[in-house]
């Protein structure tokens, strides 16, 4: 075979375990977690009408998009985000459910990114959405979320960094920005273009938000508590405009770091994504160079879609990222998904069908064990015990007609190489104090 055609397409992965395991693993936890905080799961179709995500993001959308037109003529997209896909099923089949609605998806997106570490064309994001929710109390919620997740999974060594974007677009509204030109300055502050950005401003003649920019980047440099925003936005003469937003933000590293989170202000923070409004915050790992979650308040996103006005916040988790960060700090992804394991070699076929064993193995699989079954002879359990210490076997258990008719079992530990018959029906207790 052409070993090209082994190859994936390029900005796409192959997962096998443990890795695979993994990811099942994180997305189980994941789902376990906000279902305890009472979210609902959508799930919304892999490829969308392109025109979905341009209406709000623009046609230069279609660059970093898998765009096709499909044989009915319709010009589609495959889904790089979900939260517009959410909105769209919320218009069409939730608008008359209670507000909030808490709701939760797990799907693959795509984008035609470069490809380089952490990120890839294909990946899978694990996130929320509150729709109705229309005071900080929701986005603290998200973080609750984020803070037993993360918990739950083991992966302490995790920091919020976090900004209100309202401060940067209302800036743009008073220095007279078009749409365009507001979504290139969010985009430019996303990358870090920080004098870029301030161009934008002194080419309309507002220096004083161009000033406003590089004092918050030297903050950055420097570090700073988020309480002297409010001196730079006065000396700009535009801190009544936005007193009610940094109250927002104070309010919210506050209550963030109740909870126990560590977080930090970045003065110049804004996610590239023009549909947030508000409080936006990102999820980073010491050393890494990727943030593995990130999300924030986007109220309104439904008007765009000819919706009424809608209160809205949420957040998308990096599966493959948040796997990258436990490998990072030192996890073995093996250990994650580890079961105790079971070869049972059963050395006659009617062996399987007898009710004492069938009932021991079913039972032992309802406790969390791996029970692989093969049928062998006598002459060939060597093969067999040597496939299972490759494979990683914890256990075999071995039982032959001579064992059937005494009701035992041969248990072998193939980690210390000790062997004992127990009976049938006592083998959970026999592993148990294995």
């Amino acid at each position: 075979m052409n070993k090209d055609l082994l190859e994936p397409i390029r900005g796409f992965k192959d997962y096998t375990p443990p890795e695979s395991d993994v990811l099942t693993w994180i997305c189980d936890a994941f789902k376990d977690v906000v279902r305890s905080f009472g979210y609902r799961e959508v799930r919304t179709p892999t490829v969308e009408s392109f025109k979905l995500f341009a209406l709000k993001s623009g046609e230069e959308i279609r660059n970093s998009m898998f765009v096709f037109v499909d044989k009915g003529g319709r010009e589609v997209a495959l889904r790089p985000e979900v939260t517009p896909s959410v909105i769209r099923v919320y218009l069409r089949e939730l608008k008359a459910l209670p507000k909030p609605l808490r709701l939760f998806y797990i799907a693959n997106v795509f984008r035609y990114d470069e490809p380089q570490f952490g990120r890839y064309r294909e990946f899978t994001q694990a996130g929320v959405e509150i729709l109705g929710g229309d005071t900080i109390h929701y986005d603290i919620e998200l973080i609750e979320i984020l803070e037993e997740f993360y918990d739950r999974i083991n992966l302490s060594r995790h920091i919020y960094k976090v900004n209100n974007i309202a401060t940067f677009k209302k800036m743009a509204t008073l220095a007279n920005l078009s749409t365009e030109e507001t979504e290139k300055l969010l985009h430019l502050l996303d990358k870090g273009f920080v004098e870029e950005a301030a161009t934008l401003f002194e080419s309309r003649g507002y220096f004083k938000y161009s000033e406003v920019l590089r004092r918050l980047a030297e903050l950055k440099e420097h570090g700073s508590d988020v309480s002297i925003l409010e001196s730079i936005l006065r000396d700009a003469g535009v801190y009544q405009e936005m007193e009610k937003d940094i109250e927002a933000l104070v309010k919210y590293i506050d209550s963030v770091k109740k909870l126990g989170a560590q977080v930090v202000w970045d003065p110049i923070f804004a996610r590239g994504i023009a549909y947030y409004t508000g409080i936006i915050f990102e999820v980073q790992v010491p050393g890494m160079v990727i943030s593995i979650a990130g999300g924030g308040r986007y109220d309104n996103l439904s008007v765009v879609y000819g919706g009424e006005e809608l209160s809205s916040t949420g957040f998308a988790i990096g599966v493959e990222r948040t796997m990258l960060a436990l490998q990072h700090i030192g996890v073995d992804l093996n250990t994650l998904v580890h079961r105790p394991s079971i070869l049972a070699l059963l050395l006659d076929e009617s062996v399987k069908y007898a009710s004492s064993v069938r009932d021991a193995i079913r039972k032992l699989r309802g406790r969390g064990f791996v029970v692989e079954v093969e049928i062998t002879t006598p002459s060939k359990i060597g093969r067999w015990l040597e496939y299972a210490s490759k494979m990683g076997f914890d256990y075999a258990m071995i039982i032959g007609l001579k064992e059937l008719n005494k009701g035992s079992v041969v248990l072998r530990n193939l980690k210390k190489w000790t062997q004992s018959e127990v009976p049938i029906d006592k083998v959970e207790v026999a592993l148990s104090e294995l």
